[in-house]
């Protein structure tokens, strides 16, 4: 009797949810995008010209009216040089004041259009001048030619720069990518990596690996890549099989650790399983590690089993973390956007006025009955504080994977963030957006939201692409966008004095013509100056070559950040709550044989200490038993250890704290 209460219980429960899903109101117009192919179809050989559309001779008012310089950088065979979503392609180094582009290259005829081929754009002294810049250093070529196109055909890369923890100097530093390529091409044309490394200076210092396609684990199109300056790069794939094109239910996740016998990164591989409503594919998935290197988030945009939405298929972000430097991970975790327990700074956005005059009405929907996806593509980056911010457009969910745009403000980019380690979320708002999606020919860009940090990682930058011309509905004349959020101050930046974003590209050389951007994940910092590296693609044709030009001088000043936000502080987290309670120093710091260890309890705790390598293997460990409150020292001999970077952990009463050590 009670299961048959229970079962008429649930049915009336999904009827009112279904009775009181909002609806939208006759003759407002609404475009509905669906997630779009993750890669599309492209001619090897094209003689098919779109020709842009003409500037309109208006240009919104109220934008930032400091008009930024354009440098031209590499060029690529056609506008996939760029495709694909907001992988990391631009990259700077704050310590050696270098930015590279890593894109494809062409035009050429071996192979055809050199399309398979990837090259960098490196940019010393900040990238500020044109002489600064080397274009199309070739990083990675095609050698196995094969019907209809060449096997290791380099596509859609992902890329960044190695530099190693106190270097300055240039010649030590590397590139590292990581790409798909062709070597499943007899039957749907991915499924193998290319990946490698090349010296800044010594271009003939550098490597080409192939990992052909493997079913176990699945290979196809890696989407996030991120290198460590403590030796460790990560790259995750999200999960398709490319022979069927459907979600294999895990995401292939490869782990790199730096060889400097080799110079090169040591990868192994594994799965981790995200299951999904429906086995609906993810949209995105994307890798970020602390500025120490200590902790690691990964996260996908998706449905996950078990989690409750308020449209079915509806995106959400999916986040996993590691403590041990991507070693192990913990198990993926839906973030609720909407309903009752959603994230108050996204479903208290919209106005009373905005759903009065978009829903129907009255009553009018709550905002608790207001259903809300992700776009399908993000950013992701790690505060100093090991938290995870996401960079992401949100927008009204009509269901069925889609996006619901065409009303000015309906769609609007948040960091959505953590202050305590992922037990509770919220969410800033950056700017409002009022087109989503540009298509040219048969390819498509959407608003390519990237979120970036300074190198302390006390500050977040968020960029994105739209359109906002009165009378367009795509985002085919995009400019770029972006917005700076002050973690400490926990005051976002203004234009001039107004609360919105800037426009970067507002008045330049490439006004309402910013396609598809790309900003580094790290900015430029020169004492209350942040520097953002931005990259744009340029082209007449989409079909056609395109030029790649680079902003190298569009900041934000400390005093730029004159927006408070209503969102907890992010330094008031568990994280820095148990620095409060929990201090550890590790010194001297690189050493060479005796390491002293101060730890600073504030009550009477169990202690132990484990040292473990950067593929997680324990080399040393020390029981301390008991240990009183108060400030407590010892010693650990190093003298044993190879030289190399070493994690120490101490866990007191079952809370682990780390600090990296570098032996000599």
């Amino acid at each position: 009797m009670k299961k048959v209460l229970l079962m008429s219980m649930a049915l009336i429960i999904g009827l009112a949810v279904v009775a009181q899903k909002p609806q939208i109101k006759n003759g407002v117009f609404v475009r509905n995008y669906q997630k779009d192919q993750k890669v599309s179809i492209e001619p090897l050989q094209s003689n098919t010209m779109t020709t842009v559309k003409a500037k309109p001779a208006s240009l919104k008012s109220g934008d930032n009216t400091d008009i930024v310089t354009v440098l031209n950088l590499g060029t690529s065979a056609n506008c996939l040089g760029y495709s694909s979503g907001t992988r990391p392609m631009v990259w700077a180094d704050d310590d050696l004041n270098v930015v590279i582009n890593f894109h494809r290259m062409g035009p050429g005829s071996t192979p055809p259009s050199l399309s398979g081929y990837l090259g960098m754009d490196l940019g010393i002294n900040g990238g500020m001048e044109q002489a600064d810049w080397t274009p199309q250093i070739q990083a990675y070529n095609s050698l196995m030619t094969a019907s209809p196109y060449w096997y290791d055909a380099g596509r859609y890369p992902c890329a960044a720069i190695y530099n190693p923890t106190g270097n300055t100097t240039l010649s030590n530093a590397y590139l590292a990518f990581f790409a798909p390529n062709f070597c499943n091409m007899a039957a749907s044309g991915f499924g193998g990596y290319g990946y490698g490394t090349m010296n800044l200076v010594n271009y003939a210092d550098s490597s080409k690996h192939l990992r052909w396609f493997d079913s176990n684990p699945n290979t196809y199109i890696p989407d996030g890549y991120h290198v460590t300056q403590g030796g460790l790069a990560f790259m995750v794939d999200g999960g398709f099989d490319p022979i069927s094109s459907t979600y294999v239910g895990y995401v292939t996740y490869g782990r790199g650790v730096w060889n400097a016998t080799t110079t090169d990164f040591d990868y192994t591989y594994s799965t981790i399983d995200i299951p999904t409503f429906d086995n609906i594919g993810l949209a995105d998935v994307k890798i970020a590690a602390s500025p120490d290197g200590m902790k690691v988030w990964m996260t996908a945009l998706g449905q996950m089993v078990g989690s409750t939405p308020l449209v079915d298929s509806s995106y959400a972000p999916i986040y996993l973390k590691s403590t041990d430097g991507g070693v192990t991970w913990t198990n993926p975790m839906q973030i609720q956007l909407d309903g009752p327990n959603g994230i108050s700074g996204i479903k208290d956005h919209f106005s009373d006025y905005f759903i009065e005059n978009f829903f129907v009405g009255p009553p009018f929907p709550t905002r608790d009955e207001i259903p809300y996806t992700t776009a399908f593509d993000h950013s992701i980056s790690v505060d100093v504080w090991g938290n995870l911010h996401i960079g992401v457009v949100i927008g009204y969910a009509p269901g069925g994977a889609s996006i619901s745009t065409g009303v000015d403000s309906l769609l609007n980019v948040y960091d959505i963030y953590t202050v305590n380690d992922g037990a509770s979320w919220q969410a800033v708002f950056m700017g409002t957006l009022k087109t989503f999606r540009g298509t040219w020919d048969t390819y498509t860009s959407d608003n390519r939201t990237y979120i970036s940090r300074n190198k302390i990682g006390d500050k977040m930058f968020f960029t994105y692409n739209d359109t906002r011309i009165d009378g367009e509905a795509n985002n085919q004349n995009p400019d770029v966008y972006a917005r700076g959020f002050d973690l400490r101050l926990n005051m976002i930046t203004s234009d001039n004095g107004v609360d919105q974003h800037n426009n970067v590209t507002f008045l330049s050389d490439i006004t309402q013509e910013a396609y598809w951007q790309c900003t580094s994940p790290i900015v430029f910092t020169d004492n209350n100056k942040f520097t953002l590296p931005i990259c744009t693609q340029w082209g007449a044709g989409f079909a056609a070559d395109v030029m790649f030009k680079y902003i190298p001088d569009f900041s934000y000043a400390q005093s730029d950040f004159t927006i408070p936000t209503n969102a907890a502080p992010c330094p008031v987290g568990l994280g820095e709550k148990n620095k409060e309670s929990v201090s550890l120093n590790v010194y001297p710091n690189p050493v060479k044989d005796i390491a002293k260890v101060t730890l600073t309890l504030t009550q009477t705790s169990n202690v132990t200490i484990s040292v473990t390598n950067l593929v997680g293997q324990q080399v040393m460990s020390l029981n301390k038993g008991t240990m009183n409150a108060g400030s407590q020292q010892f010693s650990m001999d190093a003298s044993n250890l190879t030289t190399g970077v070493y994690f120490v952990t101490v866990n007191v009463d079952g809370q682990k704290y780390t600090q990296k050590l570098v032996v000599e």
